[in-house]
């Protein structure tokens, strides 16, 4: 189903066997490198790096992994558009204005870095959840000695997601086969039967999730077997060379003011 394609090209995809902290090295080094980085190019280089890692190297279903990072998108142009406009005084560069609101060469070029950077380090970080199921990571986070409330919480939180999604389909199909998409007026109707019914469903569901573990002595921890995976050292080493040669070519073109 639509709803698990990013979790099963993680579970299914060739990068499974990896170890989390070689894709987490690949991953945060690219995104600390979008996130510090001045230059639009830089920033194009790494979402170029992202994405052929993650669709030829990982080979991550391109369907699946434009869905996961154009998704965030409406964010990232709603957040740029602040940016673009200038509000009131005498700007320059002015390419267009409507009362008190202007644009300008300036304001485009920092809208369109913000939208850029902004893309590029979705991508990165898209490349380590569609490579690497959440248990993987979860049980990164311990090693990392994160506190185990908050890995508890995390995960708790993602199975919530899926009782959720589950409930959404399970109405909606429901409602489909009563015919209550036939028109404009009936599906509105349906809409809001199904916003009542999926928030019911999904408490008891949650509600007997908490009691199963309850009832099984649960004790604060939700911990899974952990799977045993050793670093590849070419891998990692050539994840280093490509961040760190991104992170110089960021620092070559900031010191030679290219944007």
């Amino acid at each position: 189903m639509a709803r698990f394609a990013l979790d099963e090209a993680a579970w299914s995809g060739p990068w499974r066997q990896r170890s989390t902290a070689e894709k987490a090295v690949l991953s945060m080094g690219l995104l600390g490198v979008a996130a510090t980085s001045r230059s639009m190019w830089v920033s194009l280089l790494v979402l170029g790096a992202a994405v052929g890692c993650a669709l030829l190297a990982a080979r991550v279903p391109l369907r699946t992994y434009a869905v996961a990072v154009l998704a965030p998108a409406s964010f990232v142009v709603l957040g740029a558009i602040p940016i673009a406009l200038t509000f009131g005084g005498s700007p320059t560069g002015l390419l267009a204005q409507l009362g008190p609101v202007a644009v300008t060469a300036d304001g485009l070029m920092s809208a369109g870095q913000v939208a850029l950077r902004s893309t590029a380090a979705m991508a990165a970080m898209t490349l380590l959840a569609a490579t690497t199921p959440m248990v993987d990571l979860l049980g990164g986070l311990r090693r990392l000695r994160v506190p185990e409330t908050l890995v508890d919480i995390a995960g708790l939180v993602y199975r919530m997601l899926f009782t959720l999604m589950d409930s959404v389909l399970a109405v909606r199909e429901a409602q489909a086969a009563r015919l209550g998409f036939v028109d404009g007026r009936t599906a509105r109707r349906s809409m809001g039967l199904i916003g009542g019914s999926i928030l019911g469903r999904a408490w008891q569901r949650s509600r007997r999730l908490e009691e199963g573990l309850r009832g099984r002595g649960y004790a604060g921890s939700l911990r899974t077997l952990p799977r045993e995976t050793t670093v590849s050292i070419p891998f990692v080493t050539a994840s280093g060379v490509l961040v760190v040669t991104l992170a110089a070519t960021s620092v070559l073109f900031t010191l030679r003011g290219v944007a």
